[in-house]
């Protein structure tokens, strides 16, 4: 009896330590990551309907219905976007926990490793070593790009709510809410740049030398797409190409 009693203490010490390793907490953070770049292009290739010439306004307030409206009357009104809200919510907790158990193991790893560490600093990309910070910002602009797109709390250009097309439209007729919008758009980009190439590394799609300059090609393909997806249609709005 007490020979089977340690036993089982040990696979319970032994899978306790496999789901709190950095291993596991590295593939939570691809798969979530993944994930949000998934919704990145769905929402961005939304957006870009703004583009569309003479029904492009239309079919975006269409397209911003739609997604309130998905599966009604099957299911009730709202009730895929809540359930995908939450989904995306809970998605964001378990990569901002992991990024952060990850980041502060890694630097108590790192303590008085003097010149490695400041070989290894150097030699790593920008991108990387600011992921932490990036991702901390990304996060307030998201909070802020609901409060002012979808509840309407915030409200830039004009007063009380109004239709989604001329929320955007209004909003980006200000510069500085353009070049805002611009920074929090180059930080997202960044972080999908070395978080897409890690993410896969991390899941075993790396297996060489050429699949790692595929991966890194890729990443660089998508970092590009989102930064001028989502530019396309404050920088036509700003300089008067799409109007209401």
């Amino acid at each position: 009896m007490a020979t089977k009693l340690v036993t089982r203490d040990s696979s319970r010490t032994a899978n306790n330590r496999a789901v709190h390793s950095t291993v596991f907490r590295k593939v939570l953070m691809s798969v979530t990551g993944l994930l949000f770049v998934v919704f990145l292009l769905m929402h961005m290739f939304g957006n870009l309907k703004l583009l569309i010439p003479n029904v492009g306004l239309q079919e975006f307030d269409e397209y911003s219905h739609f997604l309130r409206t998905f599966l009604y009357p099957m299911l009730p009104y709202r009730f895929f976007l809540t359930l995908f809200e939450i989904l995306l919510v809970v998605a964001l907790l378990i990569h901002m926990e992991a990024a952060i158990r990850l980041t502060f193991r890694d630097y108590d790893a790192r303590m008085g490793m003097g010149r490695y560490l400041k070989q290894r600093y150097l030699a790593g990309s920008f991108a990387a070593r600011t992921m932490i910070w990036s991702g901390v910002l990304i996060f307030l602009g998201v909070i802020y790009h609901i409060l002012q797109f979808t509840t309407q709390t915030v409200t830039v250009g004009y007063d009380g709510t109004a239709e989604p097309h001329m929320r955007v439209i209004l909003g980006f007729q200000e510069l500085w809410m353009v070049l805002l919008y611009g920074f929090w758009v180059l930080l997202v980009s960044l972080h999908i740049y070395h978080g897409f190439y890690s993410a896969f590394c991390t899941l075993g799609a790396r297996v060489g030398a050429f699949s790692a300059k595929v991966i890194k090609a890729c990443s660089v393909i998508v970092c590009l797409l989102v930064f001028f997806g989502f530019m396309a249609s404050p920088l036509a709005i700003y300089f008067g190409l799409v109007t209401a």
